[in-house]
């Protein structure tokens, strides 16, 4: 008798799992949507794309789970698991043992970072926010630098930061361009410096959003040209009560309010970068020159955004990158979401994210070089 309840127990508990499983697979799926189709035909699936992780996760615990329960039910989510298997590629890279960081023969090394403003509203800890990043900067001393949320002052002794760098890094060439600027002569934008010399200048204007754009710089290395682009794509924009949402306890209607709040900002996000990677991939494509393409893109590697620009660029996580490789260093989830992509001509050398946690983005570092093949005569 005992024997017979306990296998009713076991079968009602495998057909329970069963439809849970049966859900997370198609979650799963969905979440694959995003990297193929443009939010505006996806609506909010789209927002999918960022539960990818925890969907592959449970999917895998489901395979344990019937690994020894009913070893067949497996399957089910390894085979989901596997149609997937370009999106899980992009998303995490094993590495083991890859070191090119000693190759200097042609090295061009690459910085690509969100400075956040270099702390300019931490109060009084701003200035020496903003200094700590010039130690990182210093210490890294790249030959390429792609800022995002740059801030410069031409006021004497107020984060007067572009003459700055300038001055204590061999980026002695830039390119700048602002959103705005303020009375006190202050500017926010985006900026590009190097130590290679500038030929030539131009940006791409976002029609979805004119605070986003990316710029473009045409670098003169040795007798070749490389094309650098560096991109900052449309952010959420969380306000204050979003933030707060994450922290706090919340009953059940502050609960509702505030996803749905959170939700919609997530699909106006998604649906403006739609055309702002289009016209950054337009500004690729049209390239008399070899490209990088750097950027805070503001997507994950599962998005329209990433997969638009993947089919055409290389990204350099994929090769020398290791682990999830996540950049932003903010309150919400942890992604991937600051790129340096290239394309054929070039290859990356290695890979790495800087730990300073003096953004709510993180540093990523790539050398690269130029195949051999691929050096053309300009």
């Amino acid at each position: 008798m005992e024997e017979k309840v306990n296998k009713k127990k076991r079968f009602t508990l495998n057909r329970v799992m069963l439809v849970l499983n049966a859900l997370a697979i198609l979650f799963l799926l969905l979440s694959y949507l995003p990297s193929n189709f443009p939010p505006s035909s996806l609506g909010y699936i789209t927002l999918l794309g960022l539960g990818y992780p925890i969907l592959l996760m449970i999917n895998f615990a489901f395979i344990l789970f019937w690994m020894f329960r009913i070893a067949r039910f497996m399957l089910l989510s390894a085979i989901a698991i596997v149609i997937g298997f370009s999106q899980l590629t992009d998303f995490f890279r094993f590495a083991i043992g890859e070191d090119a960081s000693e190759v200097t023969d042609g090295r061009i090394e690459v910085m690509t970072y969100n400075v956040h403003l270099f702390g300019l509203y931490d109060g009084e800890e701003a200035e020496a926010k903003r200094d700590k990043i010039f130690d990182v900067l210093n210490g890294e001393s790249p030959d390429i630098l792609c800022f995002q949320e740059f801030f410069h002052s031409d006021k004497k002794d107020y984060f007067v930061t572009k003459d700055s760098i300038v001055k204590f890094l061999p980026t002695k060439y830039y390119h700048a361009r602002y959103t705005h600027a303020t009375g006190r002569r202050s500017y926010f934008g985006v900026a590009l410096f190097s130590k290679y010399p500038i030929v030539n200048r131009g940006y791409i204007p976002f029609e979805s959003d004119v605070n986003n754009f990316c710029i473009y710089a045409d670098l003169k290395i040795g007798d070749d040209t490389v094309r650098v682009f560096n991109a900052h794509l449309q952010s959420i924009r969380f306000k204050p009560e979003d933030y707060a949402f994450v922290d706090d306890n919340k009953n059940e209607e502050q609960l509702k309010t505030g996803v749905t709040r959170i939700a919609e900002r997530l699909k106006i996000a998604f649906e403006k970068r739609q055309s702002q990677v289009e016209s950054v991939a337009a500004g690729v494509a049209s390239s008399p020159y070899p490209v990088i393409l750097c950027g805070d893109f503001n997507d994950p590697p599962v998005s329209y955004t990433y997969g638009v620009l993947s089919d055409i660029l290389i990204d350099s996580f994929k090769e020398k990158g290791s682990g999830i490789g996540n950049t932003y260093n903010g309150a919400f989830p942890s992604f991937r979401i600051d790129y340096v992509m290239h394309s054929k001509e070039l290859e990356a050398l290695d890979y790495r994210t800087v730990k300073a946690d003096l953004s709510d983005h993180l540093p990523v570092v790539v050398g690269f070089r130029f195949k051999p093949d691929s050096l053309q005569l300009n």
